[in-house]
């Protein structure tokens, strides 16, 4: 009994494999963001500089797809910043977990993202959580800064990105991440109520603002899950570990 316990409750490392996927994933939304920010009439060096320092792909999506949509530069930021707020949420729940050390808490908070908090949280010491957290981010790291490379080469060749079907990155990135969630009765009641939100007022608000404003979908679900019934009922299965986050 007490093997099986200890095998149950055995930390998932990063694998080579997985290390390798990791790295491909950053690379192509490295490349498809760069021919993006250039196809949007970005310069190459500022569009190299901005995603270098910001090294937030879904932010960076979001910011593209407002003023796309023809919104202005502070409702773009905006929902760029709205996107990027979970990792402030994420940087919390791994700093705890982390050795203690005001320097290297730091460093890591403001490396703190999907992927590497999701493996690094899985681990049982601080230094494992350390580890496996620094390898994953080696992995995201390798990735995105030679996507960006060759993203910059190609984002005067490639011609029309929609006619590619580039522009469905975003929205499938976003998807990746919150699908676990989904499954959720709370993160479906924000999901939904989100959305609701968002085409309500698509053609009643200036571009933009509907992506921000959808925020509101969270408060919507924070208020429902507190109604008796809702508030009780179980999800259909156990969340898994990236669910938790």
């Amino acid at each position: 009994m007490s093997s099986s316990s200890s095998q149950a409750a055995a930390p998932t490392r990063l694998s080579r494999v997985d290390f390798a996927t990791m790295a491909i994933t950053f690379f192509s939304l490295g490349v498809t963001l760069q021919v993006l920010l250039i196809d949007n009439g970005t310069s190459s060096t500022r569009a190299l500089v901005a995603s270098v320092v910001i090294f937030s792909a879904t932010s960076q999506f979001a910011y593209l797809a407002v003023r796309d949509g023809g919104g202005g530069d502070w409702a773009a930021i905006a929902a760029g910043w709205v996107v990027a707020t979970r990792f402030g949420i994420l940087a919390v729940s791994l700093s705890s977990r982390l050795p203690q050390g005001f320097w290297r808490r730091a460093a890591a908070s403001i490396n703190a993202f999907d992927p590497n908090v999701a493996v690094a949280v899985q681990q049982t010491t601080p230094r494992e959580v350390e580890r496996e957290f620094w390898r994953t981010t080696a992995g995201m790291m390798l990735g995105w800064f030679s996507g960006l490379a060759v993203g910059t080469l190609l984002g005067n060749i490639l011609g029309d990105t929609q006619r590619l079907g580039l522009d469905a990155i975003f929205p499938a990135a976003l998807l990746a991440i919150i699908g676990n969630l989904l499954r959720r009765r709370d993160g479906l009641i924000a999901g939904v109520a989100g959305a609701v939100i968002c085409l309500v007022l698509l053609p009643i608000v200036p571009a933009g603002l509907p992506i921000i404003l959808s925020v509101f979908g969270v408060a919507i679900a924070l208020i429902m899950v507190r109604v008796p019934g809702v508030a009780n009922a179980q999800p259909s299965r156990p969340a898994s570990d990236g669910e938790q986050l």
